[in-house]
């Protein structure tokens, strides 16, 4: 496996640290210091959040299983650039993600603002994001 490959990923999608990552099916509980995979163009949170229910809680408004198409950028760490993403909505079925570049262009105002309003907060629970 190697920078260029074609990679299918699936697993449970989340944000660690304002990055994108989807981390094993079957994650530890500290799954923010285990094996992951880093999804390039984080913006790609918004292109999410604007088709499935976030969580009510936690340190992550998404923890949803999905299935990631993609070209590996790098290796050591494994980042991806997705070309196809469906994430699956609590209690239906898996939602197709527009992930074209005129969409991600236009999420990443949106990406920059969450960021520089958020840049001094720590805390457990997403929610103190907003």
């Amino acid at each position: 496996m190697g920078a260029g490959d074609v990679i299918e990923l699936e697993g449970q999608l989340v944000i660690i640290d304002f990055k994108l990552f989807l981390v094993p099916e079957e994650y530890s509980e500290n799954y923010e210091q285990g094996d992951r995979v880093e999804i390039s163009r984080p913006e790609i949170m918004f292109s999410i959040m604007d088709k499935i229910l976030p969580l009510g809680g936690g340190r992550s408004s998404i923890f949803h299983r999905a299935r990631i198409s993609g070209v590996i950028e790098s290796v050591l760490p494994i980042k991806v650039k997705a070309t196809s993403m469906f994430v699956e909505e609590r209690g239906g079925g898996f939602v197709c993600i527009d992930i074209e570049d005129d969409t991600l262009e236009k999420n990443k105002p949106r990406y920059d603002e969450f960021l520089r309003k958020n840049q001094g907060v720590k805390s457990d629970d997403w929610l103190d994001y907003l």
